[in-house]
């Protein structure tokens, strides 16, 4: 059963665009804040405030590799109503062009390991690169 205050949560944590796209993006795997740094143009307290707030509706898994935090999509929700919630969401971003960019990028993070802030805006900046891969 979902609580009046569990759903506030889900329906707030998926009332925001940049927290849309860090779910569509996390749908196809792991990333560090670094990456998401890279592939939103975002800060990492930006980020990280965003991260909180889908962590806090349990809709993320973090694990530490080293002295980096990776986040993705849960498996498994907290109830069958937040599951197809999350689902049916992010089923209608799935063919959004607007996410198609931040997928290519995230993919090519993924890819070439790259997990260094430094790195990760460095990506971004030279994006329009991307495009041509």
């Amino acid at each position: 059963m979902t609580t009046l205050s569990e759903m506030e949560r889900l329906f707030k944590a998926l009332a925001d665009s940049n927290r849309l796209r860090i779910l569509a993006l996390l749908q196809e795997g792991s990333l560090c804040v670094c990456q998401l740094m890279g592939v939103l143009g975002l800060s990492q307290s930006t980020v990280s405030k965003h991260l909180a707030i889908l962590k806090e509706a349990g809709l993320l898994a973090e694990e530490q590799r080293g002295k980096r935090s990776f986040y993705a999509l849960r498996k498994e929700f907290a109830s069958p109503v937040v599951d197809a919630v999350v689902r049916a969401v992010l089923d209608g971003l799935k063919d959004s062009p607007e996410l198609a960019d931040d997928q290519r990028l995230a993919e090519f993070m993924r890819e070439f390991r790259i997990e260094t802030v430094e790195a990760a805006l460095n990506v971004r900046r030279k994006r329009g690169m991307l495009r041509v891969l």
